[in-house]
């Protein structure tokens, strides 16, 4: 059902940002020398800037795009989406006509970047059992990411042909998640055995869509050194994190576990534009 509902999204998205397209031009793209640079960012809710604190106008609202993504803080066409995965991607990519303006950007992009596979895993549904009290649900969901893993990189190489196809002279990365936690030692016990979990099935996760992206003959870029001291537990954290509770309003759930606008400034946006960097 969320790949259905993603697929459905980023279709709408991309008639949503036709006009922008049409209006902004082709000519402009991450923070290079070279004027003639075209960049499009493709993915889920990390690509899509879900946390920032500028919602972009135009945005749908299932898609929960921000000003701070990191794809906007390079000047590029954010076409990322909350709930996108690499199936979900490559469907809506196979789906566009060639007289579609996003067909159209893509095909004269110079680079794209890619976030993918927390959802195509369920990692967020760990995210939420694993943050209740039911210690059971918790451990479900970490086990179903490890068996969802298998099929990522399959998944992933599949949609990498797909972008090729419809921009065929575009550098293209994939990057990874940060570690949503930074582990000290005044974290309680309980919390930090958690918090071990979390962050290993990041880098399990990580590992992987690296692993895809070497198959795939497409560049990875690593963002997990550059948030190294700014998870949820730290002084200066760059991820969001509230206790959920019955009176918050929707948007706070959405925030949480994604980069505020420290992270995709600081911690994506140099690691997209170093490896994008000529």
């Amino acid at each position: 059902m969320q790949a259905a509902n993603s697929r459905r999204r980023f279709g709408r998205l991309a008639g949503a940002v036709a006009a922008v397209v049409l209006l902004a031009g082709l000519g402009t793209g991450p923070a290079q020398a070279n004027p003639t640079d075209v960049y499009v960012a493709l993915g889920d809710s990390y690509a899509a800037g879900t946390g920032g604190s500028s919602p972009a106008p135009g945005s749908l609202p299932g898609c929960h795009q921000s000003l701070d993504s990191y794809a906007a803080l390079l000047n590029g066409l954010n076409l990322g989406c909350f709930g996108a995965t690499s199936l979900a991607v490559k469907a809506g990519l196979d789906n566009l006509s060639p007289a579609d303006p996003v067909a159209i950007a893509l095909g004269s992009a110079t680079e794209v970047s890619v976030t993918v596979g927390g959802n195509d895993v369920g990692t967020g549904a760990v995210a939420v059992a694993c943050t209740s009290a039911d210690a059971l649900a918790c451990a479900s969901a970490v086990q179903g990411v490890a068996n969802a893993l298998p099929a990522l990189p399959g998944n992933i190489v599949a949609m990498v042909q797909s972008i090729r196809q419809k921009a065929p002279h575009a550098e293209i990365v994939l990057t990874g998640y940060p570690r949503l936690f930074t582990i000290g030692p005044k974290m309680p016990p309980a919390q930090k055995e958690l918090a071990t979990t979390l962050n290993g099935m990041a880098d399990q996760l990580n590992a992987t869509i690296a692993g895809a992206a070497s198959a795939a003959d497409v560049g990875y870029v690593s963002v997990t050194e550059r948030f190294i001291g700014h998870g949820i537990g730290s002084n200066n954290p760059w991820i969001h994190y509230t206790q959920p509770s019955p009176l918050d309003p929707p948007q706070l759930a959405l925030e949480n576990f994604h980069p505020n606008d420290a992270g995709y400034s600081q911690g994506y946006r140099t690691a997209v534009n170093s490896a994008l960097k000529k």
